[in-house]
């Protein structure tokens, strides 16, 4: 089975269009944040978008994907903020240590997601292809 170069080569560009507007951003995502969704994004497209699949999918579940880091880190600013005005400490220490987990999490969830979104639609056109 051969990757599909073109595919790569579109997800790449649109990477690096994403990680240029989410730099951007008016709420200003942190460097925690940013490597987080970078990393998700290089994973995408290096490991999703060689698969056989439509391209439109691929791009479609990516952008989703770049939304739900997005939004997963406006969440966690904005209890972070809260808790902070709230003067306990320990939240601090929670997110310290819980961090890097909950970021891992959000990653895998996504991409495994979109995994078998992808392989459902290889299954469809065996099933296809045999009738």
């Amino acid at each position: 089975m051969k990757p599909k170069f073109f595919h790569i080569a579109v997800g790449s560009v649109l990477v690096l269009l994403i990680i240029g507007l989410q730099v951007q951003l008016p709420c200003k995502l942190d460097l925690a944040a940013l490597i987080a969704i970078s990393f998700f994004n290089l994973l995408f497209v290096s490991l999703l978008f060689p698969l056989h699949g439509p391209l439109l999918s691929k791009i479609l579940l990516l952008m989703v994907g770049n939304c739900v880091g997005t939004l997963w880190y406006i969440i966690q600013s904005s209890l972070k903020d809260v808790f902070s005005s709230l003067g306990t400490g320990i939240f601090e220490v929670i997110n310290l240590l819980a961090k890097p987990l909950f970021d891992f999490l959000w990653v895998v969830i996504v991409w495994s997601l979109s995994l078998s979104v992808l392989s459902s639609y290889r299954k469809k056109m065996e099933r296809l292809e045999k009738s």
